[in-house]
């Protein structure tokens, strides 16, 4: 039994993590950027969201924010690469490094708790009540978890075989393939690698909002070792 729900809970945080990894496969293998941000703009997310929920913004409304964040840190990374010709992995581990004193300032120390306050995880856990028959065998945070995990999952998996099936995102494409050739057809290859870096760090931030959330607590170190899982 203990095996089965850790089972369960495992594949439950899975899927969280699992959109932070859709965002680093935009960089990695669609723009063949090698992005390092990930570290810090995963804890950003998880830091935005917890602020906010601890000021007392709905758990819900905290998610643009992170998003938001996110597409920030992935704008900084782009604009070191693009304008001040830093090469890709250099310029993801500068934007690292910075995040985490942004991160320190946005918390205002390095582990803010959310025990005692409501996420979408505590609110739709209050809400379902389990049958005893059910409960021996998924308990319900678990089932939260997979629940809001697959819908996010879902929403951001169909969002993201749109935008790349658009002609924004079939040049993201052709610049990962052959940035030469885009650049031969007049097509900004500075403005496609800035727009994929916005649009994997913020999947990234969401994710880590979710995780946040979930975990009840962020912390400034939440992210290292993020690139590795993904």
């Amino acid at each position: 039994m203990g095996v089965l729900l850790s089972i369960e809970g495992a594949i439950g945080q899975g899927i969280l993590w699992g959109i932070m990894a859709l965002g680093v496969y935009i960089t990695f293998r669609i723009l063949d950027f090698a992005d390092l941000t990930v570290d810090g703009s995963f804890a950003t997310g998880g830091a935005v969201s917890a602020v906010l929920i601890m000021n007392g913004v709905d758990p819900w409304i905290t998610l643009p924010a992170a998003i938001v964040a996110g597409c920030l840190c992935g704008a900084c990374t782009g604009l070191l690469h693009t304008m001040c010709k830093i090469p890709p992995i250099l310029a993801g581990i500068l934007t690292q490094i910075g995040l985490y004193s942004i991160n320190l300032m946005i918390m205002d120390k390095s582990n803010l708790p959310l025990l005692k306050v409501d996420t979408m995880f505590s609110r739709l856990a209050d809400a379902i009540d389990l049958p005893r028959s059910i409960s021996r065998w998924l308990t319900t945070n678990n089932l939260v978890c997979l629940l809001i995990g697959i819908l996010f999952a879902v929403v951001v998996i169909g969002f993201a075989y749109w935008f790349f099936g658009t002609e924004t995102g079939a040049t993201i494409r052709a610049t990962g393939n052959n940035a030469n050739m885009v650049r031969a057809n007049g097509v900004s290859t500075n403005r496609t690698n800035i727009l994929a870096l916005i649009l994997s760090n913020a999947f990234i931030a969401l994710s880590g909002a979710l995780v946040a959330q979930q975990q009840g607590y962020a912390d400034v170190k939440m992210g290292i070792g993020a690139i590795v899982i993904a």
